[in-house]
């Protein structure tokens, strides 16, 4: 065998480059195993107190949303007893309608099935209805109009629960679930601070800041703080989606015209229909412009 050969076949037996360079990286790691474990424990022990808080947060956002979700029930059940007793005197006013025109109240005929045998002559002139019947019906529905579902436990259990929850989303919620129903209550100076509150504690969240101003806009036009409401209104003005600009616009308008700044309201006004032209607010602007001039 010649030389060339047997160098050729020792060549073939040795490493490749790769396994030379796998081999080296193996050697330098058993050399300095001490390097390795001071920079790669540090990572890992970031990667699982990464996993570890996110899993821990996400644990918590479950048990408020579980706690917050028996508030609901409670609120639930209220509406369920306040459309209860509504359809409980719904049925006597039906009953009430069957008296007062028993004619309705019949079978309806179809004409397709009738001869001239069976044709039912025709209807008398209805007499007057019974004055106490009518009294009667218009009384219940009054009394169906006014019900209103008892929140007095929800209300403080929503409470409760935004004093606790305060910073999350959840609290926010339940926050101006509260001031909605004080104000249904007509408890507006008490829904106001509320609202303050969700405010205060929701500076990350675009979507409960903007919820949270409209509405109290709302509670400062109805306790007559036009000030208050327009500072809440230029601040949504700043925050907003492009699709809010025109409404934000027109509650300023108003509230300007509350005010009786009538040149600022109408220069609102203007500015509105000029860049929101097309929009439903712009139309009532044209239309509250023309009590203006």
């Amino acid at each position: 065998m010649s030389n060339n050969y047997k160098e050729q076949k020792k060549a073939l037996k040795q490493p490749d480059q790769f396994q030379a360079k796998g081999m080296a990286f193996l050697d330098w790691l058993m050399k300095n195993t001490n390097k390795v474990i001071m920079v790669a424990v540090p990572v890992v022990l970031v990667f699982v107190a990464s996993a570890g808080y996110k899993y821990v947060q996400e644990q918590r956002r479950d048990k408020r949303l579980e706690e917050l979700g028996k508030v609901q029930v409670v609120y639930e059940d209220e509406q369920r007893v306040a459309l209860k007793q509504r359809q409980d005197i719904a049925k006597q006013v039906e009953e009430i309608d069957k008296k007062i025109n028993p004619a309705a109240a019949a079978a309806p005929v179809d004409p397709t099935k009738t001869t001239a045998a069976t044709t039912p002559p025709a209807p008398a002139v209805p007499a007057a209805p019974d004055p106490k019947l009518v009294l009667e019906k218009v009384t219940l529905e009054k009394k169906m109009e006014d019900i209103k579902a008892d929140h007095s436990k929800s209300i403080g259990l929503f409470a409760e629960f935004f004093k606790k929850y305060e910073g999350t989303p959840e609290g926010w919620m339940a926050g101006m679930t509260n001031a909605r129903l004080l104000a249904e209550q007509e408890k507006v100076s008490e829904a106001k601070p509320v609202l303050e509150e969700v405010i205060k504690h929701s500076k990350d969240s675009n979507f409960y800041q903007t919820q949270s101003r409209l509405a109290l806009v709302g509670i400062l036009e109805e306790l007559g703080d036009f000030d208050g409401a327009l500072a809440q209104v230029d601040a949504l003005d700043k925050t907003v989606e492009a699709d809010l600009k025109p409404k934000i616009l027109l509650a300023k308008g108003r509230l300007q015209m509350l005010k009786n700044s009538n040149a600022d309201a109408k220069a609102t006004f203007n500015t509105l229909i000029e860049t929101h032209g097309t929009s439903p607010e712009a139309q009532k602007a044209r239309s509250i412009q023309s009590l203006l001039n």
